[in-house]
Parts: structure tokens; sequence; C-alpha cells
């Protein structure tokens, strides 16, 4: 049976990122399936420039704590004011507790030396936290600046570009999720008319953000 299209809205309404995980294990069917999706992703002529490293718990997994923590405090010691006030405003530290409990850390990389990898690799990671979040599995997209040490002490390619760390798992019941309104299309979707004029679109259905 397929989805109906309020499922499907109803299931990305829902979704939401999580950074506080229980250590219960995942399902292996369960994960399987959501990387089934991850690797059914559109890209530029199939290219497929994508790599998934998934990261158990253990002496390893603390060491790319270390190295996200210490590529965090370094980007937000660098940035800006305005991202620094952001920051503050979203309670985004360099700490990264999900590091400790997550049964996994899923590394994605992309394949730089293949046409049009930047955007493939992120349609494949929408397939995936989508498809997680369908299985019942949560996750946070986290975007590191990792140097090629973190591809050292994974084993992996150092031409691979690591665009995302991502937890997965069972989030804690018990964490305050703040609600995250989405604006609509009026707002975020305009129209070139034939003779080149730009307009809001013109949205009929009902947008619950």
């Amino acid at each position: 049976m397929h989805p109906t299209p309020e499922e499907f809205h109803s299931l990305l309404r829902r979704r939401r990122s999580r950074r506080f995980f229980t250590d219960q294990p995942i399902e292996p069917e369960r994960l399987e399936r959501a990387l089934m999706a991850a690797m059914r992703a559109p890209s530029g002529a199939n290219t497929q420039p994508w790599e998934y490293v998934l990261i158990e718990r253990g002496p390893v997994r603390d060491k790319v704590r270390v190295l996200c923590e210490k590529a965090d405090v370094k980007f937000h010691e660098a940035s800006p004011d305005w991202l620094k006030a952001f920051f503050d405003d979203h309670m985004i530290t360099p700490v990264k507790e999900f590091a400790d409990n997550a049964p996994y850390l899923v590394a994605v990389f992309g394949r730089r030396d293949l046409p049009f990898w930047l955007q493939s690799v992120w349609l494949s990671v929408a397939n995936f936290i989508t498809a997680l979040e369908i299985e019942g599995i949560h996750s946070l997209t986290y975007t590191p600046s990792l140097t090629r040490d973190f591809n050292r002490l994974l084993g992996v390619d150092e031409s691979w570009s690591c665009q995302a760390v991502l937890p997965i798992g069972h989030g804690v019941e018990n964490e305050e999720l703040k609600p995250r309104p989405r604006k609509g299309l009026g707002e975020k979707v305009h129209v070139v008319s034939g003779d080149g004029k730009l307009r809001p679109f013109d949205a009929t259905l009902p947008f619950d953000p």
C-alpha cells in the first residue's frame, strides 16, 4: 500500500531533530531499510557519489567526539558576532552529548572526484532522515567542519569529504521539543509569468505551519 499524501505530510510535520538519545539498540532491518532509501536518492548522471560510514560506540567513537568538539570550538570562536548571537539564541554549543549514547553515528561522505557530488549527497541525506522517521528512528543532521584527521581515524579515503555526522537512535522521552513552525508557500514559493513578472505562488490548500 502506498502512503497517502496526507500520511506523508503528517510524517514530515512530526519529524524533529533530536539531540538526546537512549542507548536502546536499533533493529537491524529498520536501519537497513533506511540505508536502502538513502541509496535510492537521485544523483547527477547517476554518479551516486555518497559513502556512508556507521560508527559504533567504543574507543574510536570517543575520539570522534573529541574531533567534533574541537572543530566546533574553533568554528564558534572564528564566527562573526551575529552568528555567535544566533548560537546563543538557539542554545547551540560545541558540546556533543549525542556522541555518547546514540547506537550509531553515521558519517556521510561525498566523492569529490565525481560530478554533481555535493547536491547528490544531500538528496541522499534527505531520503535517509525521512526513511528513519518512517522506521521510528530519530536523528540529528550535524555538519561539523572536520579535517582529514577524521578520515584517517575512520580509515576512509582522504579524498572523500565528510558532509554530515548523524547520530541516530531512539530519542529520550523527556526531551523538550520546541515548536518549529514552517513558512508557507505564499512566502517561499514564487512564479515567473510568461511575460517575466515575479509573483508569489497563489496557494489554495491549507498549510499547517
